[in-house]
Parts: structure tokens; C-alpha cells; sequence
């Protein structure tokens, strides 16, 4: 333990964050310059949301905007209002001075996680005596529940359209700003911390850890071990793949070619003149953590996949080619001529006053390309998921709807549609120093088929348990490669035996975690497994309960009775594994909970001898979160 002067000493040598006040009149015309911006530029301000919820909006920010505000707090409304708008290039950048700041000083957590099973699980930590090794749980952080962290700090988090699925996603991973949501929006609600205070526990386990660790610098944040793409990676870093006999697996994890560009072409004709030359049958091509980037990544990829020629995109569409004074507060990348008064005769106008892009002869996402020697001919499987968005998401509506890739894992967030990016600009309110990242143009795919507000969907659905990121597998790869899926055992067979654990919940009054001692029997025959439990609920109270579940005869829902309620969920998943008895079913409904209505998930594994039972729920606009999960081993 640091002594007194010792600790106040080391306290004293971190300098404040050079945060800064402003008064009403300065607040109220940084908004306003905020709200011109948007208004004038941003071609999908009213794409998913009415002008009527917009003006509310602009009001709740105007609101706060009328009395004296911090930099950072002015941060949080304002970053509240641009999530609303639910386009994912749209967002809110701290004040330099802020940011170099954090970039320096410990504030980051010091630990990475995934949401799994609506559960905040370590992936990894930075060697801290008692930090919570991978694979816990985190239960609370500085005194605050998980839950009640994850919804308000979910509210920030920029998504396209109807895709909240980004939200679980983005919170633990998102190569952009401070590296994740969570330590992005963490300080405008809470602070910034001098210390982390951690309640964890691993699953099946009674009773909580806890543990008080140092913040980390963000440079330490990024060093950190994480499965996925390092953070900013680069499209010449980003390409991983192997071989396994006439199977080949490309994994490129980002689109980006801006930074340190090379040709794409060249950069993956070695690969394809290799699954040519080697007569690979089936391509995996996985692409869950890319967000996009360049499009001659995208466009190269179509011509190396596509079987006839395209065109990848259609015409963008501008709210604007004149801003008035408004490029004084903009910047971008490129020549500003082009950009703030770029000629006229470039565009025409819709007849619903939006500005088309014409054809340049340097834009090869407008020409015809057509599909290169070396093209792959055989299967193509593409894996996907919620970090999908941007020019990723477009790349999976042309590969799924030109090239009848078969599409395993997740739906992707991003608009299938078509984004609005173009070029982003940076608009400084002068006052504050924030940044906003403003798209200027709707970048439109070349498909017919698409959901308005909605990415990619699958065509096979693989949702990562608990139970497989406990064991280190990779289920999606796994069953994207697989010829002849194994046999589905049957519900009573997979769950029939006596079973001793834990039952793990959310205590509805203040989401506080309560686990209880549990004996489960269960019995039944085919797709009907009827559970009995016996819960410990302290000296003296055994509380007992039932529940049937049920698989219908098409196979295509389950059914779930418990007590007198009875409910029905669309089964998304449904597998079994190289275990006879080894289960995995996930299924959705709707459900009620303090009188709201809430989506429901119910995840069923089993592996070996551990069975695991979960339920999820979450409102719109929220991730999925835990509200029980049984944890059982064979009782002997």
C-alpha cells in the first residue's frame, strides 16, 4: 500500500484534463452552428429518423445548451443527438487538447472484453494483481451494474438504420476514436477514473471477486491482446489466409487503403493464382471484422469473386455543393476546391432537389469492371457480423446477390442500401473545440435486393456461446467449413439426467447479480424436455419451479411453458456437434418486464458435461443483456 504523501504525491503529478466551461451564449452557438451543419450537409438527417423526433432532438440539445456547460458534458449531448440520427459515420470527436490528454494519461480500463450472452467477459488484462482473468464475468464497475453501464453508455453509439446489433459490438471493439464506445463515452457520463473497482465472478461460481486496478494509458489500451483486428488496421496488414486442402480461407479484416495505400490487385493476385493453381474448391472468405474502407479493396475483391461484370455502385446523392460560410469550420482530406465548390456541371439535380454525382473516369466504383483472369470459380462462404458496416456491408449485398456467396455467422450492421459517407467532414464548433464527423454524400450499392435500414442477412445463423469462447472455439469457422453437419440430438436426449449448479440472476429492483444453489431434473422423450428445479434461497427456503420446452414438428419454433405462461420463439440456430450430445439452440420472442415490452433470446448449450441456459432481453436501442443463466454439471 502507497503511503499517504507517497500517493498524494503521485496524484498530484497527473495533470488535470484541460476540460473548459462555456457560458450559455457560447454553448448556444456552438449548437447552432451544429445544427446549420447538419441541416445543410448531411444527406441522411431525416433517412431514419421523422423531422418532427429531429427537432425534438435539437431542442433536448438546445436545452442543454442553455446554461453553463463543460466541453465534455456538451460532448455527451450532443454525441446523444447524433446516435439518433443512426448513421455510423456520424459522430462526435473530443477537443484536441482533450484528446492528447486521454492518449497520455491512464483513463482506459485495463482489460479488454466481448459481450457474450448479454455478459461483459474479459478477454484479456494487463497483468494487475488480481485483475479478472479471461473468461470472467464483470458484474460492476465503480459501483454501477454492468447493465446499467451498457444501456447508458449504448446510447452514444453511432449505428446505421435499424442495425442496434452494432451496439454490443461497438462497446467492446470499434478501431475508431478512443479505440472502443465503452472508454470513448465512459468519462462524459462518469468521469474520468483514478481508480477501476471491479466486481467479477466466473460463471457458475456463488459469490463475486473484486478487484481496484490502475487505470491504463491508451497506447497500453491498444497493446492489449485481443482476438480480432489490431486497432486502425490497415487493409496491407489486414490479410491473413491458409490453405487445408481444397479448402481456403481469406481473412481480411479491414478495408482501409487510404493511409499507406498499395494495389489491391497485386496484393491479392498471389492468393488467387494460388487457389487456382492448387484447385481449392471452396473459399471462406471472412470478413467479421471489417467496417469497410477504400473501395478498391471492395471493387478488386468483386472482381476477383463476381462471375460477370458490374457496376458497384450507384450514383451518390448530396444534400449540397455550396455550404456559404460554412467551409471555414470544415475540413477533409483532399483539395478543397473540389470539395466546397466543386463544379456544377459534375451533378444534376433530382427532381426531389437531391445533387447526383455524375461518372468521373478516377471513380472505379461508377465503371463497368469487369471480373479478372484469375477469378475464383468454386463456393464461396462468407463469414459476417455486427462490425460489419460501411463498404463491408456493401460488399456482402453484391457478393450475396451477384456471386450467390452463402453468407454464415451473424447479420451484418451497416446499410446494405448503401451508407451515407462520401467524403467526412470535420466541423469544429469554435467554442467547445468538439469535432463532428459529418458524411456529405449517400453512397448508394448496385443491388436490387435489401432491406431499407437493415445490413446483410444470413443465410446460415452461428451466434458465439459462452460455453464456445470458454473452450477457444470458432464455431461460425467451424461449421462454415463443415461438408455434412452432424447430427442434432434431440431436446430430451441432450438435456435428460439430474443436474447440480447454480441459477444466476438480475435482481429486477437495481440489476445487483443473485446466484443460488440449484438441483434441475429432467426427463421427457423426442423434442419435449420437461425441467424441475430446486433453487437454495437461503437457511430454511427451497424454492421449487417447472418448465417444458418444446420443439415444434417443422422444427422451426420453440416452445416454452412455465407455470401457467406459455410463449412460442423463432428458432435462429439449431446444431449439434462431434459429441452426439452436444446442443446448441438459440431462439427469439418478445416478452414483458416491469411492465415493458422487451425482445427475448434464450441460448441452450451443451458441451460435454456442462449445461448452460440463458436468458437475454433488451429494449430497442440496447444491447442484449443477461437476465438469468443456469449453470449445471451431471449431479454423479
Amino acid at each position: 500500500m502507497l503511503l499517504p504523501s507517497l500517493a498524494l504525491t503521485l496524484l498530484l503529478a497527473v495533470p488535470p484534463p484541460p476540460s473548459v466551461t462555456l457560458d450559455a451564449a457560447k454553448a448556444r452557438a456552438d449548437v447552432a452552428l451544429l445544427r446549420r451543419a447538419l441541416e445543410t450537409l448531411h444527406p441522411g438527417l431525416h433517412r431514419y429518423r421523422g423531422k418532427a423526433d429531429t427537432q425534438a432532438a435539437f431542442a433536448r440539445l438546445e436545452a442543454a445548451a442553455s446554461r453553463p456547460i463543460t466541453d465534455l458534458a456538451l460532448w455527451r449531448e450532443v454525441s446523444l443527438l447524433l446516435a439518433g440520427i443512426h448513421c455510423d459515420h456520424t459522430k462526435a470527436e473530443l477537443p484536441v487538447a482533450l484528446e492528447a490528454w486521454r492518449r497520455t494519461q491512464p483513463t482506459h480500463l485495463p482489460l479488454r472484453f466481448k459481450l457474450i450472452e448479454g455478459r461483459m467477459i474479459v478477454v484479456s488484462n494487463d497483468g494487475q494483481p488480481g485483475a479478472p482473468p479471461a473468461g470472467a464475468e464483470l458484474v460492476a464497475l465503480n459501483g454501477i451494474p454492468v447493465p446499467q453501464v451498457l444501456i447508458t453508455l449504448g446510447r452514444t453509439v453511432a449505428y446505421d438504420g435499424s442495425t442496434d446489433q452494432a451496439i454490443a459490438a461497438k462497446l467492446g471493439s470499434d478501431s475508431d476514436l478512443m479505440g472502443d464506445d465503452f472508454n470513448e463515452a465512459w468519462p462524459a457520463f462518469h468521469g474520468f477514473p483514478q481508480r477501476w473497482e471491479l466486481d467479477w465472478k466466473r460463471s457458475g461460481e456463488l459469490h463475486a471477486s473484486h478487484a481496484s486496478l490502475e487505470p491504463l494509458p491508451f497506447p497500453r489500451w491498444t497493446a492489449l491482446p485481443w482476438p480480432g483486428s489490431p486497432y486502425r488496421d490497415e487493409f496491407y496488414k489486414a490479410i491473413h489466409w491458409w490453405l487445408d486442402g481444397k479448402v481456403a480461407t481469406l481473412r481480411i479484416d479491414t478495408f482501409v487503403n487510404y493511409r499507406n495505400p498499395v494495389d489491391a490487385e497485386a496484393f491479392l493476385g498471389g492468393f488467387f493464382k494460388t487457389l487456382k493453381a492448387c484447385g481449392v474448391e471452396h473459399l471462406v472468405l471472412d470478413l467479421r471484422e471489417s467496417g469497410g474502407g477504400s473501395d478498391d479493396v471492395a471493387v478488386t475483391l468483386g472482381r476477383y469473386l463476381l462471375p460477370k461484370p458490374f457496376v458497384w455502385s450507384k450514383p451518390a446523392l448530396l444534400k449540397a455543393v455550396r455550404y456559404g460560410d460554412l467551409p471555414q469550420h470544415l475540413e477533409s482530406w483532399g483539395n478543397r476546391q473540389e470539395l466546397f465548390e466543386p463544379p456544377l456541371d459534375g451533378f444534376r439535380r433530382t427532381k426531389d432537389g437531391a445533387w447526383e454525382r455524375l461518372p468521373r473516369p478516377d471513380e472505379s466504383s461508377r465503371q463497368l469492371q469487369a471480373p479478372l483472369p484469375d477469378r475464383f470459380t468454386g463456393r464461396v462462404t462468407v463469414l459476417t457480423g455486427p462490425m460489419n458496416a460501411s463498404g463491408a456491408t456493401m460488399a456482402l449485398a453484391q457478393l450475396k446477390e451477384k456471386g450467390n456467396a452463402r453468407l454464415v455467422g451473424e447479420e451484418s450492421a451497416g446499410s446494405a442500401e448503401g451508407p451515407t459517407a462520401g467524403h467526412i467532414f470535420l466541423l469544429t464548433l469554435p467554442h467547445s473545440g468538439l469535432r463532428i464527423r459529418i458524411p456529405n454524400a449517400w453512397n448508394r450499392t448496385n443491388v436490387d435486393h435489401f432491406l431499407a435500414g437493415r445490413g446483410v442477412p444470413v443465410d446460415e445463423t452461428v451466434l458465439p456461446t459462452l460455453l464456445d469462447f470458454e473452450a477457444g472455439r470458432d464455431r461460425v469457422a467451424e461449421i462454415a467449413k463443415d461438408s455434412a453437419p452432424p447430427a442434432i440430438p434431440s431436446m430430451a436426449s441432450a438435456l435428460a439426467g439430474s443436474w447440480s449448479g447454480t441459477l444466476d440472476y438480475r435482481d429486477f429492483g437495481n440489476d445487483r447479480r443473485v446466484v443460488l444453489p440449484t438441483l434441475l431434473t429432467v426427463t421427457g422423450e423426442g423434442e419435449e424436455a420437461r425441467l424441475a428445479f430446486t433453487f437454495d434461497d437461503g437457511p430454511g427456503k427451497t424454492v421449487r419451479a417447472s418448465q417444458v420446452l418444446r420443439i415444434r414438428a417443422d422444427g422451426g419454433q420453440l416452445e416454452t411453458g412455465e407455470g401457467d405462461a406459455t410463449g412460442s420463439m423463432r428458432i435462429l440456430e439449431r446444431r449439434g456437434g462431434s459429441d452426439p450430445r452436444e446442443l446448441t439452440l438459440v431462439a427469439e420472442g418478445s416478452g414483458h418486464e416491469n411492465g415493458a415490452t422487451v425482445e427475448v433470446r434464450t441460448v441452450l448449450s451443451r458441451r460435454g458435461d456442462v449445461l448452460s441456459l440463458a436468458r437475454l432481453t433488451r429494449r430497442p436501442g440496447e444491447p442484449f443483456l443477461l437476465r438469468h443463466a443456469y449453470r449445471l454439471s451431471p449431479r454423479p
